[in-house]
C-alpha cells in the first residue's frame, strides 16, 4: 500500500495499492475510499479524477468477501 496525497472532501478513510492495467500492463494506482456519509465506498481503478465506481456498503462487503475467499483458495 502507499499514500496518495489528494484527499476527497467526503472521505473517511482510504487504501491505495499499486496495480497494473489489464489493457496495456501499465502501472496504475487502485484507490478505494470510504465516504463519511451513507457507508459508501468509491473505487478508482485508474486513480482519482478518472473512471470511478461508487458501491453501497452491502455491495462493498460482497466484493471484499469474494476477494478474500479467492485469496484464501476457498
Amino acid at each position: 500500500m502507499r499514500d496518495v496525497v489528494a484527499q476527497r472532501e467526503n472521505e473517511r478513510s482510504r487504501i491505495a495499492v499499486d496495480g497494473r492495467l489489464v489493457a496495456d500492463d501499465q502501472q496504475c494506482t487502485f484507490l478505494v475510499i470510504q465516504e463519511r456519509t451513507g457507508g459508501t465506498w468509491v473505487i478508482y481503478p485508474h486513480g482519482v479524477g478518472k473512471l470511478g465506481v461508487r458501491l453501497a456498503k452491502a455491495e462493498a462487503v460482497r466484493v471484499a468477501e469474494a476477494i478474500l475467499r479467492g485469496a484464501r483458495g476457498e
